[in-house]
């Protein structure tokens, strides 16, 4: 509980020190007149939200290419899987057939005794 009125008594609520709203408004006074808004920081103002948009709308462009040519590279690969797989079918049929030939022909062939 010690806590408590500690965190009460550090929260109450203080009147400011003497003086304090003339040294408030005598800042505000002297900041509000020290930089007074040139032509060229209104500008940059005006010009760096769109030159930032800019680079986004381009940097976006320039992604979105590169997805399509990925995805135009993954169809080519894609498909030249699929003509190897192919191409292994038929060239293991044909072998098969080789295969099945040479089998009838030397069960045919009588045996050769030296």
């Amino acid at each position: 509980m010690n806590l408590e009125r500690q965190l009460r008594r550090a929260l109450e609520r203080k009147d400011p020190a003497a003086g304090f709203d003339n040294r408030v408004m005598s800042r505000v006074a002297t900041a509000a007149g020290a930089q007074p808004v040139t032509r060229a920081r209104r500008n940059s103002v005006v010009f760096l939200p769109g030159a930032a948009s800019l680079i986004l709308a381009f940097g976006a462009a320039y992604y979105v290419q590169q997805q399509r040519s990925a995805d135009v590279a993954s169809a080519h690969t894609e498909q030249a899987a699929h003509d190897v797989v192919l191409a292994l079918q038929i060239a293991s049929e044909k072998i098969a057939a080789a295969q099945a030939k040479v089998e009838e022909i030397t069960r045919y062939e009588p045996a050769k005794n030296n």
